[in-house]
């Protein structure tokens, strides 16, 4: 697929419920006749409930992670993705899974692919799309039922106690250039360290040995210290020098041109310079209006001012007359619940409009129902008929952040902290899941205003989400926002909403993206994307502290590898110092 292929700003309406539409947002669930569903008021089973599995995970490969003890039983998942989604968002807290839970293994290496091929007592080990099993001495316990360590911080989940390590208070998100010892000039690796990966010396040089194939025994500080103690990892060294079991010399801290100049390349991400010539401006807001004809279904659901639901939400919404959305593909109105008053946006969605969408539209759904985070916008309840699919919506009423920029032109650094707080926790909530968004932008951020500020801020438009079971290759998006790994067509997964963040992040501090092409030549600006080139000018930045700057520069590295990942912003001392 063509780069030009990307959507442009897909938003319909200056009000609030612009993020609601979209060509990408369309939903069609299949359904011939008339039916709801309603998020919060699903049936329980009522089957006998079996007795659960008692099965311990360990993370292949890792031999410092102890492993996690859940109880298995059909009743609790009703497949064998549920229970690799869980086993993600357990995990995840302790150990590095860029791409999640993909795979289940026995101890000897035979694939599981069943919850009944799962024996009561016994261990397994869970790995990642594309890895190879690791047969290696695991860490073992005494007992299949876990003991409380007073020593350790537990997560509560259900009937099971999830070991949760304790990292060091010096523990930060941080990226790291790595030597790896040899023959000039040398191999050079970069490495993501944060709490996932790093809560002990141990496990650093156990991360470093896997990235650099050798079995580390030394490391030495580009100032010539030998790192004894994880802090040294967190302090003002930068650059490392790492050893198997061969001897270190004083000629190893020597830089050659070649090595020199590649580490030098990872710190021209940024350029700081005095600002010459006009200040860049925020791309316009492109509206997708519906320009049907009269004879229009949209047309004709807009101006029906006594427009009547389906029974089933009939009895319970009465839909306003006002219009506050529309597109191509649906119009938004109004609704209010019949019992409490509250107000809820009412999506209508055209379903002879939806040809060849099918699967995306019911992927949406699919989503929109399974999530629940205060940070997302939320689906209430949906109802399906032959011409039309009807979704009852959350109603946020201060519009969207777009517009908010538009009349703020730029925020303080507690307010743009907020705001990247509330977006990176609804992003890191969905990367757990495996669901990445596609197309964060400030016109599918929705906000609530107190005194004129923003209070809250919820991520809207899961037109292009989807889960990710492995590498994706369809170029979508938003220029201004698309990460460089879409354009270079090399595959992407979670960490394009983390880059797409950044450059929002970059946007409230100073008002203007930071890759702009000032001809509105999409070419020239996609070329500024995948040189990962932009700037901080000194008349724009000179009150924006050091490490909001830092933060821009690891949400927009280039290689989605050590770019910072959604946790790692939440964790970064930014985030958490004006957001305490």
């Amino acid at each position: 697929m063509s780069k030009n292929n990307l959507n442009g700003s897909r938003s319909v309406s200056s009000n609030s419920f612009n993020s609601f539409l979209s060509d990408g947002e369309i939903i069609e669930s299949g359904l011939e006749d008339i039916s709801i569903s309603n998020k919060h008021n699903r049936p329980s089973s009522t089957s006998k409930a079996q007795k659960a599995k008692r099965i311990r995970f360990y993370h292949n490969g890792n031999k410092f992670f102890n492993g996690v003890v859940i109880p298995v039983a059909p009743e609790r998942y009703r497949s064998f993705d549920s229970l690799t989604n869980e086993l993600t968002s357990i995990l995840t807290k302790s150990v590095t899974l860029p791409n999640g839970v993909r795979n289940v293994y026995s101890m000897d290496g035979k694939k599981v692919s069943s919850i009944n091929d799962l024996e009561d007592g016994k261990e397994y080990v869970v790995c990642g799309k594309g890895e190879l099993f690791k047969k290696i001495e695991y860490t073992k316990a005494d007992t299949l039922r876990p003991k409380r360590n007073p020593n350790v911080r537990y997560h509560s989940q259900s009937a099971t106690m999830v070991p949760r390590i304790v990292v060091p208070d010096c523990v930060r998100p941080r990226i790291v250039t790595v030597i790896k010892n040899g023959i000039k000039p040398r191999k050079i690796l970069r490495l993501l360290l944060n709490k996932r990966n790093s809560p002990s010396l141990e496990h650093v040089l156990s991360v470093l040995s896997e990235q650099a194939q050798i079995a580390v025994r030394k490391v030495i500080t580009l100032s010539g210290h030998s790192v004894n103690d994880l802090s040294q990892f967190f302090e003002d060294d930068e650059v490392f020098f790492i050893y198997g079991n061969e001897k270190s010399s004083p000629n190893d801290l020597e830089l050659e041109f070649e090595e020199s100049k590649v580490i030098q390349s990872y710190k021209k991400i940024t350029v700081h310079r005095n600002g010459a010539g006009p200040k860049p401006k925020m791309p316009n807001k492109e509206m997708n209006r519906n320009k049907e004809s009269e004879e229009s279904l949209l047309k004709k659901l807009s101006e029906d001012s006594n427009l009547l639901l389906p029974l089933p939400l009939r009895n319970k919404f009465t839909v306003g007359r006002k219009v506050i959305g529309d597109g191509n593909f649906a119009v938004v109105k109004m609704c209010r619940d019949n019992v409490t008053n509250e107000d809820f946006a009412l999506k209508i969605i055209d379903k002879s409009k939806c040809q060849g969408k099918e699967e995306m539209i019911e992927n949406e759904v699919k989503i929109l129902r399974k999530v629940s985070h205060p940070n997302i916008m939320s689906l209430i309840a949906d109802a399906d008929t032959k011409p039309v699919l009807f979704l009852v919506c959350e109603y946020v009423s201060g519009g969207d952040l777009f517009d908010q920029i538009t009349v703020a032109q730029k925020y303080s650094e507690e307010q743009a902290a907020l705001m990247i707080n509330h977006l990176v926790s609804a992003l890191a909530y969905l990367h757990n899941m495996n669901i990445v968004h596609r197309d964060v932008k400030p016109e599918n951020l929705l906000v609530e205003l107190e005194d004129n500020k923003i209070k809250l801020l919820k991520l809207g438009d899961f037109g292009l989400a989807c889960e990710v079971k492995s590498p994706l290759y369809t170029v979508c998006g938003t220029p201004t926002y698309v990460a460089p790994e879409i354009l270079a067509e090399t595959g992407y997964a979670l960490k394009i909403d983390v880059w797409a963040a950044g450059v929002i992040l970059y946007i409230l501090l100073c008002g203007y993206p930071p890759f702009v092409s000032q001809d509105n030549d999409q070419e020239r600006l996609f070329d500024c994307i995948l040189s990962g080139q932009y700037e901080f000018p000194e008349e724009y930045w000179q009150d924006v502290s050091s490490s909001a700057k830092e933060l821009i520069q690891n949400m927009l590295q280039l290689d989605p590898n050590v770019r910072f990942s959604a946790e790692d912003v939440l964790d970064h001392p930014w985030v958490q110092s004006c957001t305490s």
